[in-house]
């Protein structure tokens, strides 16, 4: 695969060994991956002179090391003639591949005066310009407004129609189905699909709306992720295999390590192997500790009880943990909880019923021992976003205290989709404001509240979705005594604390997989990829590629959610 995004976010580039450090951990993580190479996109520079500066370190990472990485160019609008010299320069002789915009450090969009002479100058070279591109809802755009959405993706592609325009990130957050239709009509836009959210359908959606061959692999710097994203699209593998060198399509004869063409098909051939393997599920026994069943009422995937199975099938996961969807969104969840038990019959020996309780409407202890006495379910899910609660408010406490009660564990859900891409009349509890996605908000003191939360209650059993970078804090605080302060921090919890590996922040497995293992601990972790909502080999490439032994990693897949509901 040729990715066509990728920061170098290199502390020091100065010197080959120092360069030749980012491309040895490049490499380690992109060789477990199926990624041969990316396009590294470097600082702009206050300067002309620091720019000329950074395109040449960039085209000196190409030079050191022609088997990894293709270059993008860099130049700031505002420099008039001295930045179209200076693309030029980029292009024709550090042979880089074409333009990188992003409005940060430039504070232009593309559609500004500014910007037109270095797309007429990409026009003129015949090579392609890549722009920062978001889609997020209100308020956001009135903080950033000279970032690019897909409107003014599709003004520039309309001004210059043999401009080769790539829209960068179709998932970096936003609506996505928004910004693959308003481009549909501009030929000469291609779509990268990077990006951090991994909902289903949108590769398949791009592909089917756009064709195969205006898609772009790319990962912006998420390299597992993507990479996933890619190997469980619902495409033929050739059609993946396509996609993942779409970009040597987009490559200048000036770009002397680009692929030749029987270079290319043999590699695509390789990558249609690869992909086809993808279609077999797995061996291993997976449990997904966060699926749901019912309707949901923003896009239109299949989260019916056979739809999930017939998921469940294809990937090879064993058992899901379920709730309803209904439950989110209903004034009263029991409703969604009865239909969960409907939707559910015949299938309890794999889908597995939390039931999902308010605790701040009336009722819900008599509910939650319905539930869990009668209708026999495993446990509970608390989502106080969608509810309008506190996590650690009082009722939340006596909600977890009432699960230590009847014996069965808690988990507690921060959002079920990125809120960047949100419905414009629904705003959720903690997730007003800028560019926020679906997790805990520490900056905000929320990972404070939940750890407030379990100590508060610390003998029921607990699994937290969506920490993010929070989980690190999550289990040294709540699980670990701390003897290195004068003040001896021993207050732990009796009961059992587990964090959802899918949701941690891990651009790269083979770097941040040890943190993982090392800071939390995979005693500590289990799998919830979050069908059907998302594409599930996006974040099981984190509990596959994680640098821990099989065995160890099998704990994280099912092991240890089936020693906690004694399954």
């Amino acid at each position: 695969m040729i990715d066509c995004h990728f920061h170098v976010w290199t502390q020091d580039v100065s010197t080959a060994a120092a360069r030749a450090d980012r491309a040895e951990q490049f490499r380690e993580e992109a060789s477990v991956l199926g990624i041969d190479r990316t396009t590294l996109i470097g600082e702009l520079g206050d300067t002309v002179d620091a720019c000329r500066e950074n395109n040449r370190t960039i085209a000196a990472f190409v030079e050191e090391h022609p088997d990894l990485f293709y270059g993008w160019a860099r130049a700031h609008p505002e420099w008039g003639d001295d930045a179209v010299a200076e693309f030029k320069r980029a292009v024709t002789e550090d042979g880089l591949v074409g333009l990188k915009h992003h409005f940060l450090g430039t504070e232009i969009n593309i559609t500004d005066t500014e910007f037109a002479p270095l797309a007429e100058a990409a026009v003129e070279l015949d090579v392609p310009i890549i722009a920062h591109v978001m889609q997020n809802e209100e308020p956001y755009p009135t903080e950033r407004p000279s970032e690019a959405r897909s409107e003014d993706v599709a003004s520039l592609a309309s001004r210059y129609p043999d401009l080769k325009l790539i829209s960068g990130h179709i998932s970096a957050g936003g609506n996505w189905e928004h910004r693959i239709k308003r481009i549909a009509d501009h030929e000469n836009v291609y779509l990268d699909l990077s990006g951090s959210n991994c909902e289903v359908g949108q590769i398949e959606m791009a592909a089917d709306v756009l064709g195969v061959d205006r898609l772009l692999f790319g990962t912006d710097t998420w390299l597992s992720v993507c990479a996933g994203k890619l190997d469980g699209a619902d495409l033929p593998a050739s059609d993946k295999a396509q996609i993942a060198y779409n970009f040597e399509n987009l490559l200048h004869e000036g770009v002397e390590n680009r692929l030749s063409l029987v270079e290319r098909e043999e590699r695509i051939d390789a990558a249609r192997e690869r992909f086809e393997a993808f279609d077999r599920p797995r061996e291993e026994t997976i449990v997904d500790v966060n699926a749901y069943v019912g309707r949901w009422p923003f896009h239109p995937f299949d989260a019916s009880s056979e739809g999930l199975l017939e998921v469940m099938d294809r990937k090879g996961v064993d058992k899901a943990i379920v709730s309803s969807l209904g439950s989110v969104f209903y004034r009263d969840p029991q409703h969604g909880n009865r239909e969960l038990v409907r939707d559910i019959d015949g299938h309890e020996d794999r889908l597995l019923p939390f039931t999902t309780i308010n605790p701040t409407f009336p009722g819900w202890e008599d509910d939650l021992r319905h539930c869990v006495e009668e209708w026999g379910m495993h446990g509970v899910r608390l989502l106080p976003a969608y509810h309008d609660y506190e996590i650690n408010a009082p009722e939340a406490k006596d909600l977890l205290r009432a699960c230590a009660d009847l014996e069965v564990p808690a988990m507690l859900v921060a959002a079920l989709e990125d809120q960047r891409g949100r419905h414009p009349r629904v705003e959720l509890r903690h997730f007003e404001g800028i560019g926020q996605s679906r997790m805990w908000r520490q900056d905000e003191g929320k990972i404070d509240d939940v750890i407030d939360l379990l100590l508060e209650v610390p003998e029921t059993d607990v699994i937290v979705a969506d920490t993010w970078t929070g989980g690190y804090r999550i289990i040294k605080e709540t699980t670990t005594v701390n003897r290195r302060d004068v003040r001896l921090q021993n207050k732990v919890r009796t009961g059992q604390t587990f964090v959802v590996i899918d949701d941690l922040f891990c651009y790269w497995t083979q770097m941040q997989g040890r943190q993982i293992v090392d800071g939390i601990g995979v005693d500590h972790l289990v799998m919830g990829p979050q069908l059907p909502f998302m594409t599930f080999e996006s974040t099981y490439n984190y509990t596959k590629h994680l640098p821990a032994s099989e065995a160890e990693k099998d704990r994280v897949r099912s092991g240890n959610v089936i020693e906690l509901l004694d399954l």
